[in-house]
């Protein structure tokens, strides 16, 4: 009898043991998952990595020791680490041939598991990867994806939306963005705002995430690539002028926004876009886009090489030749240049444009119980002074020309639909136009490159 006391309570205490263990066991893993929680909403511009898991990683599996890595086989699953490639071995050994190096994100079928490793083929080869880099969770593949190597595409699915300085409604309005217009999502505030990419030269601002149809991934290097080869088409060499001790770069147009950095006295710039307010430029020795009041940038202007006296010479004889045409042409255009006042009045127009944002368009409307396209232009010229044709045809005759990439804020834009000329829009700066765009529309904000997408770009006049 004392014998069977003395096994009870042996077999008790085991019993104990064993429960505390199990115990002990549940709360280490719940602390290793609260741990894991933590590391996952943290989770930003994390390092490139690339190898067999040497550096920081981000695993989202159970331990490689856990019988439930046993479900992975026959499966798909997800290149998985914190940004940047993991290397596909010919053997689950971190010493053997290298046989491919994938990408985060990139899709594999798993065959078999080895002890930590993953037997997977991808493509044309079959190799093994470590346990760790590989989840069958896409979404949360996708989320570090988003996080460090791609952006989304997105859609406009509102009539007109406004962009805007900040994530937040009371902040001043960029632009705006019309219906079916492409955007890059570059980030989704708490607070329900997205941070995109608008208009053909990448400027940046918020808009409600509401309004925005969420489209396919793209990579951020490709984003940063046609950026900066639309940049490189259209900046210009400038200088800073200041009589302060030094100008700030903003990462928007306001005053509100974030300095980025700060630049002294004649330092050089590049000129992307300007505005009557702010300039939007490069900042030459960081290569960083920000944004500069106007009145504190000023672009260079090329010096013209003296003509050489011998090639004078040689050109006597062709210049006499053409003398007769060139007088013709000069005559036919003096009477418009004579006529025409300075580029730089012309954000007046875009003010009085801007005043009726939101009327409704009116076929045969000028006046703002309703505009359509060529009556907003004549409407806004005749309140400040200026007579301009009624139709848009006809104003494609006032003014003087301009050539599209010397589009300055006030120039009339024109545009045809496979015949004459049928559309006309005020350039607003910042690849933005305002017009009175069709009958169920109102006047707004909308990009340039929208516009020549759907139409025919004809030309530009400057009658201000």
């Amino acid at each position: 009898m004392g014998n069977l006391k003395h096994t009870i309570a042996a077999l008790a205490a085991v019993s104990l043991v064993s429960t505390l263990a199990a115990v002990q066991m549940m709360n280490l893993d719940s602390v290793r998952a609260d741990k894991l929680a933590q590391k996952i909403e943290t989770v930003d511009e994390l390092p490139v990595l690339v190898g067999d898991g040497e550096g920081e990683t981000v695993d989202f599996n159970v331990p490689s020791s856990s019988p439930l890595k046993q479900n992975y086989a026959g499966q798909d699953a997800y290149i998985l680490t914190s940004g940047g490639s993991i290397n596909l071995r010919a053997a689950a050994d971190t010493e053997s041939t290298i046989l491919d190096v994938l990408q985060v994100g990139t899709k594999v079928s798993i065959l078999d598991v080895d002890d930590g490793w993953f037997k997977v083929k991808s493509g044309e080869f079959t190799g093994y990867i470590k346990s760790e880099f590989v989840s069958l969770d896409y979404d949360r593949v996708k989320e570090v994806m988003l996080g460090t190597s791609m952006y989304q595409n997105g859609t406009v699915s509102y009539e007109s939306i406004n962009v805007r300085c900040k994530a937040d409604e009371t902040s001043p309005i960029l632009a705006q963005v019309a219906e079916g217009e492409r955007v890059i999502i570059l980030e989704t505030t708490d607070n329900g705002w997205q941070k995109i990419y608008f208009g053909e030269n990448y400027d940046i601002g918020y808009v409600s995430a509401q309004y925005i149809e969420v489209g396919d991934m793209v990579s951020r290097k490709d984003v940063a690539k046609a950026r900066n080869e639309r940049i490189a088409q259209i900046a210009k060499d400038a200088n800073i002028k200041t009589a302060a001790s030094a100008v700030e770069v903003k990462l928007i147009p306001s005053d509100d926004g974030e300095v980025i950095t700060t630049l002294a006295d004649n330092a050089k710039c590049r000129i992307i876009s300007g505005g009557t307010k702010w300039t939007k430029i490069i900042v030459s020795a960081t290569n960083e886009i920000g944004y500069v009041r106007t009145d504190n940038v000023a672009q260079v202007v090329e010096k013209k090489e003296p003509v050489k006296i011998a090639e004078t010479k040689k050109t006597e004889k062709k210049s006499a030749e053409t003398k007769t045409a060139a007088d013709t042409k000069q005559s036919k255009t003096a009477s418009i240049a004579q006529s025409a006042p300075k580029s730089s009045d012309g954000s007046s127009l875009v003010a009085q444009a801007s005043k009726y944002i939101g009327t409704k368009y009116v076929y045969g409307g000028s006046s703002p119980s309703g505009f359509d396209c060529s009556g907003l232009v004549q409407y806004c010229c005749k309140n400040l002074g200026v007579s301009v044709s009624r139709s848009s045809k006809g104003q494609y005759s006032n003014g003087m020309a301009v050539s599209k990439s010397d589009l300055q804020p006030g120039d009339l834009v024109f545009f045809s639909r496979g015949g004459s000329i049928s559309h006309v829009a005020i350039y607003a700066g910042n690849g933005q136009v305002i017009h009175a765009p069709r009958s169920g529309k109102t006047v707004c904000y909308q990009s340039l490159s929208t516009l020549c997408s759907s139409s025919k770009y004809v030309g530009a006049r400057r009658v201000l």
